[in-house]
């Protein structure tokens, strides 16, 4: 009798909840994303992996990371985990296109979307690219901004680890220093990719080449690296915002907070930056779109394009913060609109080509 009466109540419970929602509610489904981070201590691609978080968030999605800590074959194990689990999109900066390109193959296969950054090649469907490492212009604008203040300046390079865009903004300072006029006395890799490894070449470099007037760094943590030997040297960094002929001019890349915190307090001269939070969100976004049936696999943009901005003195103020900034549904369109004309990539794409 006990149990009959429990079943009633059961029954009594679902239909006064049909009555009043009008019928049986289907529940939402779920949808889960997947990314592969480089390297998750470094700043930049932290401020990538805040932005999908927040729109994961917003979406009512679920976001899997996995560090490949800078090793090619653990990203590629990492994804391969993720077409086991069946997310419904993943999300890489390719380490190695050769290592990558069959396990993004047998995510295709599996149906599931491959959005990547900086990094196209063989079945990725949408890679967002930065305008900043993929194109010529950011390397460019330093080169100029470095000319105008120091006509045929001494300048120090400092690149980073054999990654195909590391390589390629590299080569493209050297290649806008030499139209520019300038004079790059030496060239020397952080394979580090943190400021220590930065710190021991600038303090050989300027050693070797007291008399230098810039110093181009491939990223941010470089050019703390090489802010800190400056300034222990009894030298200054240059500041757009209170400028000294004799300054050195020291220059970033990526706009991390880090570097944006320096420049505001004059020890970096400029970080050029992408806005990398909201790239990530509009990488969530698109997969989203995709997942609920609101574009199709097919129609996914090969390429979106995401504008550099250069961060010095007189523009800082204007900043925000990467892991500050409020995320919003819709941050995708804003890159739609931009551009996604394919063409953009060709001239990253021969570089890689020739390597």
């Amino acid at each position: 009798m006990r149990n009959l009466t429990n079943i009633a109540i059961r029954l009594l419970t679902v239909l006064v909840v049909f009555s009043f929602t009008g019928g049986f509610a289907i529940a939402q489904q779920k949808f889960s994303f997947a990314e592969s981070n480089p390297v998750a201590s470094n700043q930049h691609q932290m401020a990538f992996s805040y932005g999908k978080q927040e729109m994961a968030k917003l979406l009512g999605a679920n976001l899997i990371t996995a560090d490949a800590n800078l090793s090619p074959s653990k990203q590629v194990t990492d994804i391969d985990t993720f077409i086991l689990q069946k997310v419904n999109g993943i999300i890489s900066w390719t380490l190695d296109q050769g290592a990558a390109t069959a396990v993004y193959q047998r995510a295709n296969k599996a149906g599931i979307p491959v959005v990547t950054e900086n990094s196209p090649g063989q079945y990725v469907n949408t890679v967002f690219v930065q305008e900043q490492n993929v194109t010529r212009k950011a390397q460019e604008d330093a080169a100029r901004l470095i000319a105008s203040i120091y006509p045929g300046a001494k300048i120090l390079v400092v690149g980073g680890p054999p990654v195909p865009y590391i390589l390629y903004v590299t080569h493209n300072m050297e290649k806008a220093a030499e139209k520019a006029g300038l004079k790059v006395l030496a060239r020397q890799d952080n394979l580090t990719d943190q400021a220590d490894g930065a710190h021991v070449i600038v303090q050989d470099l300027m050693t070797k080449y007291p008399d230098v007037n810039a110093i181009w760094c491939f990223n941010d943590r470089s050019a703390m690296g090489a802010s800190a030997v400056v300034r222990t040297k009894g030298k200054k960094v240059y500041n757009l915002a209170k400028p000294v002929k004799g300054d050195i001019i020291i220059t970033g890349m990526n706009g991390t907070q880090e570097a944006l915190e320096a420049v505001k307090a004059g020890v970096l001269t400029a970080t050029y930056g992408g806005d990398s939070e909201i790239v990530g969100a509009a990488e969530v976004e698109l997969l989203y779109r995709v997942a609920s049936g609101k574009m199709a696999m097919k129609d996914m943009p090969s390429v979106v394009v995401c504008p550099y901005r250069r961060w010095d003195g007189k523009t800082v103020d204007k900043a925000v913060y990467p892991l500050q900034r409020k995320i919003k549904i819709g941050m995708l369109d804003t890159f739609l609109k931009y551009s996604t004309d394919p063409a953009t990539i060709d001239d990253f794409l021969a570089f890689v080509k020739s390597l």
